[in-house]
């Protein structure tokens, strides 16, 4: 793989030249996120490989947002194949389930580290490597986050969290194991994209929506309170803009 042509690679990954993609790259695994994006970005390029998306212009900025399945596996390779574009600065919108009592539905989990629970980003670096978001996107990010979702009644939430390959096993158990840990959240990419990211010398971070908490009896499985709802709903219309705010300062 690491001897085939970065072109034809990224013809096939993204639909695009290498040079098609902008310095910033928005990954999320909603077709929701990615539709709210184009809304407010000037679209140049449609993405149409194995990754879709676009890229765009933004407050003069050429930006990508590209669609990324659930899970490790492909948020891994989507990152490492952005090594042979002008990619810069990664940006990952996802959702995730909550580990501490006082994290709300819709608040903001903004992961400062991830354990590498999962098993792809083992084949690229030994187990000990740490998946860590970058501390100059996260300065830049955090006061963005803070003023927006405060006006909201919205927390912001910063701390470790676990990234796993298997919701089959999110036991009651494992779960209080990574809460007494003081992990704050668990999902299925972010550890994979840091560590990816990391290794080629990007710029990384992860926001999160909470979406669940099975510590106070809210699993993903069961349907959200109107309340919780709502809640959930309005802290996704507001990160459509806060990301963009923060691409237009990475």
């Amino acid at each position: 793989m690491d001897k085939i042509d970065p072109t034809k690679i990224t013809r096939e990954m993204y639909g695009c030249e290498p040079e098609d993609i902008g310095e910033t790259v928005v990954l999320t695994p909603g077709e929701k996120s990615v539709e709210s994006l184009r809304e407010k970005i000037e679209c140049l390029k449609e993405l149409k490989g194995f990754h879709k998306g676009f890229t765009g212009s933004y407050r003069g900025k050429v930006v990508s947002v590209i669609k990324n399945p659930v899970g490790s596996p492909v948020a891994s390779d989507s990152v490492y194949f952005l090594r042979f574009t002008r990619c810069r600065n990664v940006i990952y919108w996802g959702s995730i389930g909550a580990l501490k009592e006082n994290i709300n539905i819709g608040d903001i989990i903004t992961p400062t580290a991830a354990v590498r629970g999962e098993g792809s980003s083992k084949y690229h670096v030994e187990e000990w490597y740490p998946a860590v978001a970058s501390f100059e996107l996260l300065r830049k990010a955090a006061p963005i986050l803070e003023e927006t979702f405060s006006k909201l009644g919205v927390q912001v939430h910063y701390g470790v969290i676990y990234t796993t390959d298997s919701f089959a096993a999110e036991t009651r158990e494992f779960l209080e194991k990574l809460q007494k840990r003081n992990i704050i959240g668990i999902e299925m990419e972010t550890s994979a994209i840091f560590t990816l990211a990391n290794l080629q010398g990007m710029n990384v971070m992860a926001i999160h929506i909470v979406s669940d908490n099975p510590m106070v009896g809210k699993p993903l499985v069961e349907p959200l309170s109107p309340d919780d709802a709502s809640r959930y709903r309005k802290s996704t219309e507001t990160l459509r803009d806060v990301i963009l705010d923060i691409m237009n300062v990475a």
